[in-house]
């Protein structure tokens, strides 16, 4: 969904070829990293099919056609671009990396080798986090909006970086120790068998007070 919106929103004032489009994603580094080249044609072809585009050869291009394709907006590409803009601004989807699920199974390994993997995340988020704060450094003198959209990418990894450190403490202060299956069943047999004997206590002291009131 966001990447119709980036192609609609850099079309949305004025044409470009494919190449120009490709040109200033590249230039965006990190903040377009997701939209790659053979990923932008596909999209490019396909809202061109569904009439948000519409497309005009241009002569003088290099390579064996001679000709380069112009994109536009349409009028129905420019209501699908706002349109966009207000769904992806107003909604929140989590995203899903597996990392949620490779840390249920951490449990399958010994602590010590589940502590040296976290522990081994942490670097390479880190190494990202330094990597992608480098490439964002120019865009975010850019403008306000690009500052705070660099922000936005920025917080995402750090929060990651955060949650790694809030787990690594957490597992060395609480252990790895949770309950097997053995001993749940024998703590719920304890458990109804301490059950049945307070009801039998109960029983007893029932009989006893109506045999004391009968006499």
């Amino acid at each position: 969904m966001h990447k119709g919106l980036l192609i609609l929103g850099l079309l949305h004032n004025h044409p470009l070829s494919g190449y120009d489009l490709h040109r200033i994603v590249r230039a965006h580094g990190e903040l377009y990293t997701d939209l790659k080249k053979a990923n932008l044609y596909y999209l490019l072809d396909r809202l061109a099919k569904d009439g948000y585009l519409k497309v005009r050869a241009e002569p003088g291009a290099r390579g064996p056609r001679g000709e380069r394709l112009i994109y536009s907006s349409t009028a129905k590409g420019r209501e699908r671009f706002i349109e966009l803009l207000h769904e992806i601004l107003r909604s929140f989807e989590p995203s899903h990396t597996g990392i949620d699920v490779a840390v249920v199974f951490l449990s399958q390994l010994p602590p010590k080798d589940a502590l040296a993997l976290l522990k081994e995340r942490r670097e390479t988020v880190g190494a990202r986090y330094t990597q992608v704060a480098a490439e964002l450094g120019d865009i975010a003198n850019r403008g306000p909006l690009a500052k705070i959209a660099a922000d936005h990418l920025l917080c995402l990894i750090d929060a990651e970086l955060q949650w790694i450190d809030r787990s690594l403490a957490h597992l060395r202060t609480v252990g790895w120790a949770r309950k097997r299956r053995g001993n749940v069943h024998r703590e719920t047999a304890e458990s109804h068998e301490s059950s049945q004997n307070n009801q039998a206590a109960k029983s007893r002291k029932i009989k006893t007070e109506k045999t004391n009131s009968s006499k």
